[in-house]
């Protein structure tokens, strides 16, 4: 019979456990048992850190102002400056609708739900927009790490730390980061890593409840933006070969993941047809993407591979980093180009290695890292489709987690030497010797960047130094200079540099790529406000020539015409630029003001009303519909615009003067008067005011009052003051005293012949 073991005594001290020495590294997933961890190192406390550090990198960002795309989808985005009460229609409408209508959109509302909730709550507020970009950030690196974790079981949190930790503080991510527009992006990454977290729950767990919300996420995911679609092939590979322990439930997840996938696209058509945006895409402009116009087949495949080549670079190495890859920063290759063989050997030593690990073992993690690189890049490859742009940092957003993992498993294979959840092992010297090194170059460089997108003068003048050559960068230059910096500066005489300063930075685009409309428009704008007409009509023309239906192009050569009286030829300038963009909101403002030039009021009108879709706020536009209300003599659509004017602005002089005009008109005297007064009060030397009371206190039977009115008139301006002259012969003449009212007469007489007192 076997003896019971024998039960030690509570104060009997344990017997010394056996040391396990380190264990060889190998290459599956999930292999090695993990070492124990202090409570200090919770997955909790790892988390917070790291989501700290990411926070802390790019915390200078706050700081920064609008720059590119965010007055798009966030500073002029009609539906996003309506607030919470715009999110029915965002949900519902394709994703630029709310700037201006293209025939070929997107379906992409969740990110301008987020920016309308927070306009909502802190206005216009760039730091507080950009607060949220580093938040969701924080929370894409956390849920990056419970991603690894989960991934590899448990039992490699160093690896998962190391990967999560150069993720965190990579350059390549400033453009996300820094970028308010680029929050699609944040919350696509975020929102699918989620799903990932929960669908390897559901697979462990095998509650329903973690199914369906993973699914959810999932479509969260991808209506903020498309990316994530590179998961559905993903999806598959993750759970039926590395997290493999249930194949049902790999196939509820596959299965979720495409149904998911399947009402987006439902949903997407349905609101691209309603609005006809579902159309096939337009040609990718030369100067968005250089390829659409690379002098052969040949070339665009070589180019293809060299832009692939460079993507790799940055993930390695980033730097210099532009917010722009346009013609010409990027040189057509051939064959005989060295950057495409690198790049060439490179993808297809990577798609070696990956294959041939793979097949030697399911569970590999080099081959799943290559593998979530290639997948994620393939969409912004160019190979499938010309994308809007050559090459943008921000599409490198989701690779780089592949490539961190890489650098991360070569950093365990070759430094830390160990599979292992102990974090004291981050603690050793050699492993700090990297790990220091690397975060403190990646962040400092991410540091430095940050603090470049400022302002777009900021942004683009630093990226023209580092890319000389590309084309765009000089127009981004020009622009920024020319519309941003020229109205911050009060001094004339700097805005008169900065605008010479602008135009340099033209003529070096155009030498570079003479034939970009853009640049000759830019050119056109700077005369026009130098008051050199004749030039700003050459240069407009000739971006007209470049390019017929440039909106902008037209619509400012219509100004010129405006500004010169010529609202007739005007007109047709910019009925063409609403044709091109129908949201282009200054087409309609300066077609109105033609049409109240030609006293074509009711044409006015509906362009006003049009504009008011876009501006609802802009109290400019009740003034201009006001005035041509007025002079249509319909005083009460007029009265209405003009008070709502003065709920926002209660001591405008000129709006109460407007109102008590109305009054005037309507023979409400008694009313007008006060108008007039307290315009009056609000502004002594408003001398329509002076006129417009002495007519109210004329036709109100006042008139000892009209008599001393119009001598205040007098006394401000005697040459204006004329015409109401006459109103002190017929005021005396009313209070029976002729001998005045004669004596003004013949004063009236000396300027209006046929004026003659009854």
């Amino acid at each position: 019979m076997a003896k019971k073991p024998v039960k030690k005594a509570d104060n009997q001290p344990q017997s010394r456990p056996q040391e396990v020495p380190i264990q060889k590294t190998t290459s599956r997933v999930g292999s090695v048992v993990p070492a124990g961890n202090s409570e200090t190192f919770s997955i909790r406390n790892i988390c917070i850190a790291l989501g700290l550090v990411a926070f802390a990198v790019y915390f200078n960002t706050i700081w920064n102002g609008f720059v590119m795309d965010d007055v798009m989808v966030l500073k002029e985005n009609r539906m996003v400056l309506q607030g919470m009460s715009a999110i029915p229609e965002l949900l519902t409408t394709p994703h630029m609708r709310g700037y201006l209508i293209i025939p070929n959109d997107l379906y992409r509302p969740l990110s301008l739900v987020m920016f309308a909730l927070e306009y909502s709550l802190f206005g216009l507020s760039p730091a507080m927009h950009h607060l949220f970009n580093v938040i969701t950030f924080s929370g894409c690196v956390v849920m990056f790490f419970l991603f690894l974790h989960k991934f590899f079981g448990g039992t490699r949190t160093v690896l998962a730390v190391i990967a999560t930790l150069i993720f965190a503080v990579h350059p390549i991510h400033t453009e996300v980061v820094a970028n308010i527009k680029s929050r699609d992006e944040l919350m696509c990454f975020f929102f699918g890593f989620w799903s990932l977290n929960l669908f390897m729950d559901y697979m462990k767990d095998g509650k329903m409840l973690q199914l369906v919300l993973g699914v959810v996420m999932f479509y969260l995911a991808i209506i903020s933006k498309e990316t994530v679609i590179a998961f559905v092939g993903l999806i598959p590979v993750i759970f039926f070969f590395y997290k493999n322990e249930d194949k049902k439930r790999a196939m509820f997840i596959t299965a979720g993941t495409l149904v998911a996938f399947a009402v987006f696209m439902g949903v997407r058509s349905s609101v691209l047809n309603a609005y006809d945006a579902n159309q096939a895409g337009a040609p990718v402009e030369f100067i968005d993407n250089a390829l659409s116009g690379a002098p052969s087949a040949l070339s665009s495949f070589a180019t293809k591979v060299v832009v692939m080549g460079l993507y790799l670079k940055l993930m390695f190495i980033p730097y210099p980093l532009l917010s722009t890859y346009s013609f010409n920063s990027i040189p057509f290759a051939d064959l005989s180009s060295i950057g495409f063989w690198l790049s060439l050997i490179a993808y297809v030593g990577m798609i070696y290695i990956m294959v041939t690990r793979f097949m030697k073992d399911k569970k590999d993690p080099w081959a799943f890292g290559i593998l979530f690189y290639l997948a994620t890049m393939f969409l912004f490859s160019n190979f499938p489709f010309l994308m809007g742009a050559e090459l943008a940092e921000r599409f490198a957003f989701f690779g780089s987690a592949g490539i961190c993992l890489i650098m991360a498993l070569a950093i365990e294979h070759w430094i830390v030497k160990a599979q292992t959840a102990d974090l004291n092992t981050l603690k050793a010297s050699k492993v700090l010797a990297v790990l220091v090194p690397l975060c403190v170059v990646y962040g400092g460089l991410a540091v430095a960047r940050n603090a470049e997108w400022k302002d777009n003068v900021t942004l683009y003048k630093a990226d023209v130094k580092r890319s000389p050559n590309d084309c765009r960068l000089y127009h981004n230059v020009a622009s920024a200079l020319a519309e941003e910096a020229y109205m911050e500066e009060p001094d004339s005489l700097k805005k008169l540099k900065i605008d010479d300063e602008a135009i340099t930075y033209l003529v070096k685009g155009l030498e570079i790529y003479p034939d970009y409309a853009d640049l000759y428009v830019e050119m056109a704008r700077i005369y026009d406000r130098k008051k050199m007409p004749d030039s700003a009509v050459k240069y407009n023309t000739l971006a007209l020539k470049m390019n017929p239906t440039n909106f902008t192009a037209n619509n400012n050569l219509g100004s010129v015409l405006l500004t010169a009286g010529r609202y007739r030829e005007a007109i047709p300038y910019f009925t063409l630029a609403m044709q091109f963009n129908p949201n282009f909101k200054y087409a309609y403002l300066n077609i109105a003001r033609c049409y109240n030039q030609l006293q074509q009021y009711d044409s006015a009108v509906i362009n006003f009303r049009k504009l008011m879709e876009f501006e609802p706020q802009n109290l400019d536009v009740y003034s201009e519909i006001g005035m041509a209300f007025f002079m249509m003599t319909k005083y009460d659509s007029a009265e209405y615009f003009y008070k709502a004017i003065l709920k926002q602005k209660p001591d405008d002089a000129n709006t109460i003067n407007n109102i008590g005009a109305v009054m005037l008109n309507t023979k409400r005297y008694g009313e007008a008067v006060e108008y007039f007064k307290k315009a009056i009060a609000l502004n002594p030397g408003y001398f329509n005011a002076y006129t417009n009371l002495a007519r109210s206190y004329f036709f109100s039977g006042q008139y000892a009052a009209t008599i001393e009115t119009v001598n205040k008139e007098i006394q401000m301006d005697q040459q204006n003051a004329i015409k109401d002259i006459p109103y002190i012969a017929l005021s005396y003449q009313k209070m029976g005293n002729m001998v005045e009212a004669k004596k003004w007469e013949a004063t009236s007489q000396k300027y209006y012949s046929n004026f003659k007192l009854e």
